[in-house]
């Protein structure tokens, strides 16, 4: 069982991550992959959602056994987690980092079993993370700057897919009409 602030965070992220799969689950093969007015398909969108879930994952458990044993515990009162406004506002990233543009072409029930995957290694790297304070150590984020480890997750995951929602309902409205 995860501590309340990481359980919430995990409840947010579940139920973000539902909204995403049941557009994507909605379209045909063809839908899914298809570009409308030369933005992402909703596949790309889906495998770069997959992309920064998994580098937020890898960070955690990097920063987490660079510092091992040297981190203090999990707050006993977590009310105190909470995330600072980053150096660029997510809102004003018009464009990704290289690192998480996606390679396209990957096909709908790969990119819905690689979400599963990605997701229980993020569950994984949530419990570990359960063992430390997650504000005693940071790695930077090549546009938001010096993230603590509860700030990746909340930001680049959760924050960032729903960003990413605005355009899948977009193209969703486009395709049906």
């Amino acid at each position: 069982m995860l501590p309340r602030k990481l359980e919430e965070l995990w409840t947010e992220m579940e139920k973000i991550r539902e909204i995403t799969l049941g557009a994507a689950r909605g379209l045909s093969e063809a839908d899914f992959a298809r570009r409308v007015d030369g933005e992402w398909s909703v596949a790309e969108i889906l495998e770069h959602l997959l992309i920064a879930e998994t580098g937020t994952s890898k960070v955690i458990r990097k920063c987490l056994k660079e510092n091992a044993g040297k981190l203090p515990p999990y707050p006993a009162d977590d009310s105190v987690l909470a995330v600072r406004p980053p150096k660029t506002p997510p809102a004003a990233v018009a464009q990704a980092p290289e690192a998480a543009i996606p390679s396209g072409g990957v096909g709908k029930e790969e990119l819905l079993a690689r979400a599963a995957e990605v997701r229980r290694q993020m569950r994984v790297s949530l419990e570990m993370l359960a063992g430390a304070d997650p504000r005693s150590t940071e790695f930077p984020h090549l546009l938001f700057g010096n993230l603590n480890l509860y700030e990746w997750p909340c930001l680049l995951v959760v924050g960032h897919e729903r960003q990413h929602h605005r355009q899948i309902e977009k193209i969703l409205r486009k395709l049906a009409g």
